[in-house]
């Protein structure tokens, strides 16, 4: 019976469906390059030189700010990033923004659009969004770390975008 059910796979196009009407889903990540900019510096940030507003790194994600800001860095940082609308989408897929984890606090954007807020230990942050997508597009997320973040696990780590952002394509068959 195996061997007959890889000989009829074999002998046709075959395309991954789902069970019980549960769609497929084609991830796209959008790990890097991310731009940051500091928008806010917090007063609070531990000692010695406060970075500049309007200081900017790059960064492949998922990262924190460490390296840039160190962990003691509090304030607001936005991360953004451009992608082009996937090809070949047609009326019945959805697509999807994905943000998997932030430190600490985030408002996110498309296009200039805000989109909603996710927050350290929410689960996903995930989005419909094929309506509003562009030839070229601008995912941006603003992370806001205050002073009197709890963090948790994180404690006295560097904030930032610690998580992965994806697109989804979900396609019903």
């Amino acid at each position: 019976m195996r061997k007959q059910l890889n000989k009829f796979i074999s002998r046709r196009s075959f395309k991954a469906t789902s069970l019980n009407n549960q769609p497929n889903i084609h991830p796209i990540r959008l790990h890097g390059p991310w731009n940051a900019t500091v928008l806010v510096v917090d007063a609070a940030t531990g000692s010695g030189d406060l970075p500049a507003i309007g200081l900017q790194f790059q960064c492949k994600i998922p990262c924190d700010w460490s390296h840039w800001l160190g962990n003691s860095f509090r304030g607001r940082v936005a991360y953004h990033r451009k992608f082009n609308r996937p090809t070949g989408l047609d009326p019945n897929q959805k697509v999807w923004l994905v943000v998997e984890e932030v430190d600490h606090d985030a408002k996110v954007y498309l296009n200039d659009r805000e989109l909603g807020e996710t927050a350290l230990s929410e689960p996903p942050f995930r989005v419909e969004i094929q309506d509003i997508l562009t030839a070229a597009n601008l995912v941006r997320l603003e992370i806001q770390k205050p002073s009197d973040a709890q963090s948790g696990l994180r404690q006295g780590l560097a904030g930032g975008l610690i998580g992965s952002v994806r697109l989804e394509i979900e396609d019903f068959d």
